[in-house]
């Protein structure tokens, strides 16, 4: 087994858009969500405030959840990216490095 490791910054760049691209979808997704099923929307589906309380509850938790997710698909796209972007940075350093020794 090899100790090297190999990154290919074009790839983690793809990977970084996907993430981002993710997150930008279900951005989308969860404004077409909030739009379908607001407080209003439950209250005349269940006939009154007190019936449709622990449904706009469990709502409520879905569009939190979904939020950080798509907080997080974001981080996690730019994270990708940042690292490689440092990791060319470093390899053109390292490049140069070398060249300069010679």
């Amino acid at each position: 087994m090899s100790d090297e490791v190999r990154l290919s910054t074009e790839e983690l760049q793809r990977l970084g858009a996907t993430f981002e691209i993710r997150a930008e979808e279900l951005s989308r997704q969860l404004a077409a969500f909030r739009r379908r099923a607001d407080a209003e929307a439950l209250r005349d589906g269940f006939g009154s405030d007190e019936a449709a309380r622990p449904h706009r509850e469990l709502y409520e938790q879905a569009e939190q959840a979904l939020v950080q997710l798509q907080q997080r698909l974001a981080e996690v796209g730019r994270g990708i990216k940042e690292t490689a972007a440092n990791t060319e940075a470093a390899e053109e350093e390292l490049a140069e490095m070398m060249r300069s020794v010679q």
